[in-house]
């Protein structure tokens, strides 16, 4: 019987077949007490695991919202560039297509003083109308990070083409204060150059 619950325990033993019992306890205790340490540790790497994939799903998620961001200010910026482009082109269609309007373009860029007074209030608003499509692409190379190509390419040249007529820049003059600082001091700087160039 003794031998039988040695062997049964894996517990060592001595002739006699006597068993210190403090000793069974202690080795009883002893492997509850790994079971719980090895519990533990299991637990600490599942945990870690999660962690990890939990990081790892977060940092997916910071890219996928970072690309997808970039792509609306792209597509932001490819419509205002649209808005603005069709501002101009209608501006331009009105002139073309129409003698009566082109006529009043050019007599006004000439000397709007020879302009009847209602026609010098078209000749305005039109001058106004094509200005603010100027300020538009200033605003987005200035507040959305476009290339300062854009402004260069076409809106310089605009300014050029436009305010720098006896009656752009009566114009200008005239009604300069309606616009921001900052734009009002691109337009000077650019018709400055302009004059420069021209002694």
């Amino acid at each position: 019987m003794c031998k039988t619950f040695v062997k049964s325990h894996n517990l060592h033993t001595w002739p006699g077949c006597y068993v210190d019992h403090s000793l069974y306890v202690a080795v009883i205790r002893v492997g509850v007490d790994m079971t719980i340490s090895e519990l533990g540790s299991i637990g600490e790497l599942v945990g870690a695991i999660g962690v990890v994939v939990t990081l790892v799903y977060l940092a997916f998620q910071i890219k996928q919202n970072t690309t997808q961001l970039e792509q609306n200010a792209s597509m932001a910026k490819a419509v205002a560039v649209k808005n603005s482009n069709i501002a101009l082109r209608q501006t331009r269609q009105a002139i073309f297509e129409s003698e009566a309007v082109s006529t009043l373009f050019l007599m006004g860029n000439r000397d709007p003083s020879e302009l009847p007074e209602l026609e010098l209030l078209r000749y305005r608003l039109m001058m106004q109308n094509i200005t603010d499509v100027m300020l538009d692409i200033y605003s987005q190379t200035l507040e959305t990070n476009f290339s300062p190509e854009n402004w260069q390419a076409q809106g310089e040249n605009l300014v050029l083409r436009v305010l720098d007529t006896d009656g752009g820049r009566w114009f200008w003059k005239s009604y300069q204060e309606n616009y921001p600082k900052n734009f009002r001091l691109e337009v000077d700087r650019i018709l400055g150059i302009s004059v420069l160039s021209s002694v």
